[in-house]
């Protein structure tokens, strides 16, 4: 915690007949973050490796084909995947004895996807055809249900020579209409049925008239009822035996989708191991577009954690008979590293309760390998603010339901389904404290207070977790400024001598509500102090960029020429910065201001459930109310508690020391999905 994974840069070389089995290595170890060659000096040269883009065809045909008979086949419990897809330290190879060699692990796949198929896709064309005739005949069925009522023979319509016939809907209003459109020949029109403000009916016309006929029946916005070409005796005769068609059809579906059923679980598994296969061959193969080639050597370069060197060395050197050779060099000796063309890559490492609070950092930013990685204070402070302001035994205990559910049932969001639980869980430690059980304050006694009952103490509780979170941040900031070698900063208002000062304004703002005055001599003291502070942040940066000058070196960016303008310009920022640290330490008081609204939501719960119980006299209104209200405070009030949250961590203690831009740890397989 605190730090990233620390890592090494793994250079390997090998003959080209042997690349398939450092592939394998890959493969099984997971756990490389490779690094474009064709961004270094060698990469510049030519030295650019090929991908087996036939080699690459035939993994994606078969990753469709897989996808495919997946798709074909009903889904089975299978063992739940990996809950987390994103690299930790402590994991290796999510396959246990993978044996992936990509140049002969093709032909075996190519081969089970063949057997398969022959076995499942003609289920699956048989599965189809019955729904399509199960749709048809079932229309059919509708179609005559409503033709039933007139008797109509088939037998004698198809015996009419001189006279046509259509049957279908029209809306009833336009009947009317066409009526009036028919007046000039020979017609009738028989209503069988209504469905739906529409009429089922059935034209008849001379067959010299069909055209008007087609024509007057298109201007009602005629829906024709397509009727079985082959349909033969009364209506009702067709009906039983479309119906008896339709109770085959169905018991055969049923039949078949037994079979397919077994079939999924005779080969569903061994269908999401080959894809998973698929997917990390075609991984590897795309990922020889980072290694680099000198005639019939490849050149392969990435970052590892440093504990697991020597295993890849062990494995390379067992594949490859010790024909490879593997180097591992640290990152501070590597001149990429230090002119800033390869940047380290970061490898959290936080326990598995921690670790879902990377999702929320990362959408912050990416810290650098040098940065203080902050995910586990971050975790705490979350829990810890979002208690306090969301503080209550039984709302605590829905979230932690909630919470459950996303975590067992849907496996993409399952990082913010331990969240809602650890937020669950702190509302409850709060809601003891607070002693409120779903607004009542008086089934369980409050460990500490009540916090309408005391605003004032909470407010500066509030206050205290702001002061104390962005010292953190300050702290934070000083390591990073000494870790990244930037020791001027110190001196800055962001640096040491602004941290000092924060903290002389705290100590005599402390002392002041301790006392309630404070002593002449503490004063005098704490001037000349704030006084020097004050001096060495405005005056170190045009100081420092002077004797720059006067040295002959470069000034970075542009720097004003006249020595008042710098002045003017640090003593601006020296004054911005001390401005934001007393906002962000007032704003922390928001903390307060939720709590107190968490409990007034409560109180207003509770009053509007009494006027309702007043006004109908009924237990069940007041319950009702008391349920509804208690559900729209969790939903909304905790969307909005978790939204501020976030906020007060990214803009109040986020900013005082998180400055990014680096790049998260991405193996072979996340890095190509």
């Amino acid at each position: 915690m605190f730090r990233p994974v620390k890592l090494a840069r793994v250079t390997i070389q090998a003959p080209e007949t042997d690349i398939p089995a450092v592939m394998q290595v890959f493969g099984e170890m997971r756990m490389l973050h490779l690094i474009n060659l064709q961004e270094t000096h060698l990469g510049r040269v030519g030295y650019k490796a090929s991908v087996d883009l036939g080699l690459l065809g035939r993994y994606q045909t078969v990753l469709h084909q897989v996808n495919r008979l997946l798709a074909a086949l009903p889904p089975v419990a299978a063992p739940r995947e990996h809950r987390d897809q994103r690299p930790h330290a402590a994991e290796g190879s999510d396959e246990q004895g993978l044996d992936l060699r990509i140049d002969r692990e093709v032909f075996r796949l190519e081969e089970r996807i063949s057997v398969i198929s022959k076995e499942v896709s003609p289920l699956v064309e048989q599965i189809e055809r019955g729904m399509n005739a199960l749709s048809e005949h079932r229309t059919l069925v509708a179609r005559l249900s409503l033709l039933e009522p007139s008797g109509i023979d088939f037998d004698r319509f198809a015996d009419l020579k001189y006279v046509c016939w259509h049957a279908g809907l029209v809306p009833r209003e336009n009947m009317d209409r066409l009526e009036a459109s028919l007046t000039d020949i020979h017609h009738a029109l028989v209503p069988v049925s209504s469905k739906e403000k529409r009429v089922a009916l059935i034209a008849f016309a001379l067959k010299e008239d069909e055209p008007v006929l087609m024509r007057a029946l298109k201007s009602a916005f005629w829906d024709p009822l397509k009727l079985p070409s082959d349909a033969r005796g009364t209506a009702a005769d067709v009906l039983e035996r479309l119906t008896r068609e339709l109770s085959e059809l169905e018991k055969r579906l049923e039949d078949l989708q037994e079979s397919r059923e077994r079939l999924a679980s005779q080969y569903g598994e061994e269908l999401r191991i080959m894809r998973s296969r698929a997917e990390l061959a075609v991984s590897l193969i795309r990922a020889a577009s980072k290694f680099g080639q000198i005639d019939h050597t490849y050149i392969i370069s990435a970052w590892l954690p440093v504990s697991m060197f020597d295993d890849l060395r062990k494995r390379i050197a067992d594949v490859t008979s010790g024909r490879a050779i593997v180097d591992v060099t640290d990152p501070s000796d590597i001149r990429e590293v230090r002119s800033g063309i390869l940047k380290l890559p970061i490898l959290f490492n936080n326990p598995a309760l921690i670790r879902p609070f990377e999702r929320l950092v990362t959408m912050y930013g990416t810290p650098s390998y040098q940065e203080v990685e902050p995910t586990a204070f971050f975790a705490i402070t979350f829990l810890l603010l979002f208690g306090m302001m969301f503080g209550d035994v039984g709302h605590g205990a829905l979230l932690c339901l909630g919470g459950w559910y996303i975590f067992r049932r849907m496996f993409r969001y399952m990082d913010y389904g331990i969240i809602l639980m650890e937020c669950g869980v702190s509302s409850m430690l709060f809601g003891v404290l607070y002693g409120s059980v779903f607004g009542v304050e008086d089934l369980i006694p409050a460990l500490w207070i009540h916090p309408m009952s005391r605003i004032d103490y909470f407010m500066k509780m509030a206050a205290g977790v702001g002061v104390f979170m962005i010292s953190v941040g300050l702290i934070f900031n000083i390591i990073n400024v000494i870790r990244m070698r930037r020791y001027a900063e110190l001196l800055s208002a962001s640096g040491l001598a602004g941290a000092l000062l924060y903290w002389l304004g705290v100590g005599l703002g402390v002392r002041w509500m301790l006392n309630g005055e404070l002593d002449p001599h503490e004063v005098m003291i704490a001037k000349a102090a704030a006084g020097i502070l004050v001096a060495v942040m405005i005056f170190q940066k045009p100081v420092r960029l002077l004797i720059m000058k006067l040295r002959g070196q470069k000034m970075p960016g542009s720097v004003p020429s006249g020595m008042g303008v710098q002045l003017l310009e640090a003593f601006i920022e020296v004054a911005d910065d001390m401005l934001r640290f007393a906002g962000n330490t007032v704003s922390f008081v928001r903390v307060a201001a939720f709590a107190l609204a968490h409990a007034g939501l409560f109180v207003a719960v509770f009053t509007l459930a009494d006027m309702v119980r007043e006004a109908h006299g009924s237990g069940m209104f007041y319950y009702f109310t008391i349920v509804a209200g208690n559900a729209i405070i969790v939903g909304l009030e905790g969307l909005v508690v978790s939204i501020q949250t976030i906020r007060l961590e990214y803009y109040e203690f986020f900013s005082k020391f998180f400055r990014g831009g680096g790049e998260a740890f991405k193996p072979l397989t996340a890095e190509n999905k």
